[in-house]
């Protein structure tokens, strides 16, 4: 392990912040939420526990922030392709379909962002202070509100309550069905072996296409 040296101005606390969090993010790609600890990603970081909690106050902490930057980037780097996906000139339900599919797809290239989306409010709003959870949930608020945004852009005949309430929904449904279309290994070993099961088994993508697509219609149907 490396010597602990004290970053003593904001940039070098930042910078031992961001290697922090981009070493959660690597860990992330090879295991779940639930395996990750805090002393193992302290050995991967080279510091003490104690000297990780300088800069993050428990492993939720650390993943909150990394669920933040992580919706951040995600609307910065899809937004602008989505949009190139839908004809404005288009009959609504094309557009519905353009929009749901394209959105589908690009949470399904984020697997790191929708694993912690589906952590989120059983996991990682615990054991966390009223401060950290000040921050995370202002973060969040601004990502949800750039989604609505979007949708408002691509969808303009939804009006901002309904864009902001379908945000909200679109995040529910892809940290839900995140969940659900991952299963532990016993029940997908129960999925392989009956057939009969079919019907409970879905594709993460194909789902949330298609319930993506119920949601923006059953929005926009509503007076």
């Amino acid at each position: 392990m490396t010597t602990f040296q004290r970053a003593r101005s904001e940039e070098q606390r930042s910078v031992r912040r961001q290697s922090i969090l981009q070493t959660a993010a690597a860990m992330l790609a090879e295991m779940p939420v639930s395996a990750m600890s805090l002393n193992e990603l302290s050995r991967r970081v080279g510091l003490a526990k104690s000297n990780v909690l300088r800069y993050f106050e428990t492993r939720e902490a650390v993943l909150l922030d990394l669920l933040d930057q992580s919706a951040r980037d995600f609307l910065a780097e899809a937004g602008e392709p989505l949009r190139s996906l839908v004809d404005p000139s288009e009959p609504l339900d094309a557009r519905i379909e353009a929009v749901s599919s394209g959105l589908a797809a690009s949470f399904a290239a984020r697997p790191m962002l929708c694993e912690l989306l589906s952590a989120q409010a059983g996991v990682l709003e615990h054991n966390i202070s009223v401060e950290v959870a000040t921050r995370y949930k202002e973060g969040a608020r601004d990502s949800l509100l750039g989604l609505a945004e979007f949708l408002r852009h691509v969808l303009p005949e939804l009006d901002q309550p309904r864009s902001e309430q379908g945000a909200n929904l679109v995040i529910l449904l892809t940290s839900g069905l995140w969940t659900h279309t991952h299963p532990a290994p016993a029940v997908r070993a129960v999925y392989d072996a009956d057939p009969s099961f079919a019907f409970m088994d879905s594709n993460f993508e194909d789902a949330l296409h298609q319930t993506l697509c119920v949601l923006l219609a059953g929005l926009l149907a509503r007076s």
